[in-house]
């Protein structure tokens, strides 16, 4: 298992402790990094690579990565697209009403004073979990 992968589980575990918690907004920042991390660990497994650099490297040489985009992004959507899996994801109603809300997901809440919500926190974070089980079984 990766290094990424690994990290991917504890935060995941992470999430949960924050929620329970009634750490909303921290809640639903570490679960929304879990998808990024789960949807980076496929394309390393896909591609054969053991870190970003290599699979940065390998997506380059593929011509797969646009002059301005990068495996370090924390877009959501960019890495489902890189997996190939968005229309097989999109056919998928209810599970594509949740990647929308996780897609929702900004890296910037790390920096935020706002503390989220119970109802929120909760609704994102089972989102997540429903994106995590299609991501695991689907790509």
């Amino acid at each position: 298992m990766s290094e990424i992968a690994k990290a991917g589980k504890h935060r995941w575990e992470d999430a949960q402790a924050m929620l329970r918690a009634g750490r909303w907004r921290g809640a639903m920042y570490i679960a929304g990094y879990t998808i990024e991390c789960a949807l980076k660990t496929k394309l390393m497994i896909r591609f054969r690579c053991r870190n970003l650099n290599g699979l940065e490297e390998v997506l380059r040489r593929r011509s797969l990565l646009g002059k301005k985009t990068t495996v370090f992004t924390h877009q959501l959507e960019i890495l489902l697209q890189l997996t190939e899996s968005s229309d097989r994801l999109r056919s998928n109603a209810a599970v594509w009403a949740s990647f929308a809300v996780a897609n929702q997901w900004i890296p910037a809440w790390r920096y935020s004073a706002d503390l989220g919500n119970s109802e929120e926190a909760t609704a994102f974070v089972q989102s997540v979990a429903a994106v995590l089980r299609w991501i695991e079984n689907n790509i």
